[in-house]
Parts: C-alpha cells; structure tokens; sequence
C-alpha cells in the first residue's frame, strides 16, 4: 500500500515567544509522518527559528493576533504560494494547545484517515446543537483541502474580538463549511463538553495520546495527581522532562512539583477553594 503523504499545517504560540522543549519535541514527532509548514502566533528570535531547519519545510514566527486560525491561514497560503500544496493526499490542522503526542502518532494518522470520511479529527465534540471537530487537530483528504470552498475559507480568516469569536466563527464554522460543501467527517474520539480538559486520567485510559495544556492549571491545579499518574504511566522520559522545563519557565519555578504533589485531599480542596473564588468574583 503507497504511504500517504502529509502535509501539517502546524499553529505554534509561546507567551515569553520561545520555542519551547515541548514545541520542539511535538515537531519532531509529527516530521517522522509529514512535512510541516509552522506559524508561530509570537515573535521569537530568529535564531530559535532557525533551530527548526531540518525539522520543518518552513517556520515563521510574528505577533499577529489572529490566535491558531490566522497561523493556519498563513501556513496554507505559505504552502500554496510556492506551489507543494497539491502534492499532498492528506492536509492537517494541528497547534499545540497539548501535551504529546505520548506515544507514537502514526497509528493514530492511519486510523484517522481510514475513518472513511473526507474530513477527520483526534476529537469531535458530539455538542447537541453544534457538533464539531476540535480544531487542534483536523485532517483533510484531498478534493476538501484543495476545494475551492475551503480555500475562501481559510484565506478569509481575519481577526476577531476575542477566542469565543473564533472558535463560533472558525472551528465550529470549519465543521459547519464541511456539511455545506457536502463533505462527511468523524472523530476518532468523541468527547462531550470541557471532559476534554477535565478527564486527564479517563482519556488516557481510552487511548488519547495528548494532554491540553490548560489542564495544567485548570481549577486551581487540581487536576495534578491524575496528570502525574497518566505522565508515570506513559514512562516518556524525554517528554515528561519537556512538559516540566515548559510548565516551571510559563508558571514560575516549583509550579511543576507543586502541582504533581497533588493528593486525592489535596485535589478537592484545591477545586473548592477555585469554586469559592469563582462564586465571589461572580458576585462582583
């Protein structure tokens, strides 16, 4: 069987305009099944860019504004301005707003593309009125990314008030371009609601292989204990060393022992003292 080839739009962030170990590690990762084209939605020194020669087809990294769909639309136009675009079967979205991959992604590729769906996700979120691929990772078969329909999609992205604007506009809108323009698309995970954030441990257990990051410090850090047993049992050293190096230098020093010190007790009372905090700032 001829392997396909993949393209990974990739949507990078770092608020102190770093890459990252965790970035690097991501990338390095993904190259082994595809070629990546990168935007990086900060401004970082060239010579950190330049680190990713060899990694990435192409890397570019300035403060634009427009969050992960703005870089997706510059790496498309990128890879569609010097003409590779349709030498590709299969087309990514990704951004690294996760952890991972801990364990080896390529299953995980096949699998997706063998949903037999134009369309496909690691995660859709089967939302009652909305339903939707989760835009952190999307892939594409070739008649949706070469389409006309997609490409006035994604070079009209511009940006928006705030995230809650994008993701009504952009990531439930892809979904939503895709039963317009009469394409069928899966997930290879469904996942309801915030379980995405929330269920670190359960998730693992049904063979997701990311971690979001906003799990890391969502509700107060309660959600430590179940993030040190799922990073213990993966047993990926050079990853768990990345995911502590990025999480201590974005949230201070100790942050990552801290968290992972996390004990059954010390998990609900971290939650209660976010609820309470929560309920009077409600109140303000």
């Amino acid at each position: 069987m001829r392997r396909m080839k993949r393209l990974f739009l990739f949507a990078g962030y770092d608020s102190q305009g770093i890459v990252g170990p965790t970035l690097l590690y991501y990338l390095q990762a993904l190259s082994v099944h595809g070629d990546i084209v990168l935007t990086m939605d900060s401004d970082c020194p060239q010579d950190m860019v330049d680190r990713l020669t060899g990694t990435v087809l192409h890397a570019a990294a300035v403060r634009h504004g427009e969050y992960d769909f703005g870089s997706y639309r510059r790496s498309y136009l990128w890879a569609k301005e010097s003409g590779i675009l349709d030498t590709y079967d299969v087309c990514y979205l990704v951004n690294d707003s996760v952890f991972g991959p801990l364990m080896d992604i390529g299953p995980y590729l096949t699998k997706m593309e063998d949903l037999g769906t134009d369309a496909f996700g690691l995660v859709l979120n089967p939302h009652g009125s909305h339903p939707h691929l989760q835009s952190w990772f999307i892939g594409m078969h070739r008649d949706v990314f070469l389409s006309a329909g997609f490409d006035r999609f994604i070079s009209g992205v511009t940006a928006q008030k705030d995230k809650d604007a994008v993701c009504n506009l952009y990531e439930t809108g892809l979904t939503r371009l895709f039963g317009a323009e009469g394409y069928s698309c899966d997930g290879l995970f469904h996942i309801k609601g915030k379980r995405i954030y929330n269920a670190v441990e359960s998730l693992y257990r049904q063979g997701l292989p990311f971690i979001k990051k906003s799990a890391f410090t969502r509700h107060g850090g309660s959600l430590g204990r179940q993030i040190r047993r799922v990073l213990g049992k993966a047993g990926n050293s050079t990853l768990t060393s990345a995911i502590i190096s990025d999480i201590d230098r974005l949230n201070g020093p100790g942050y990552w022992s801290w968290l992972t010190s996390c004990s059954g007790m010390d998990a609900c009372s971290r939650y209660f003292r976010y609820l309470y905090k929560k309920m009077n700032a409600s109140k303000q």
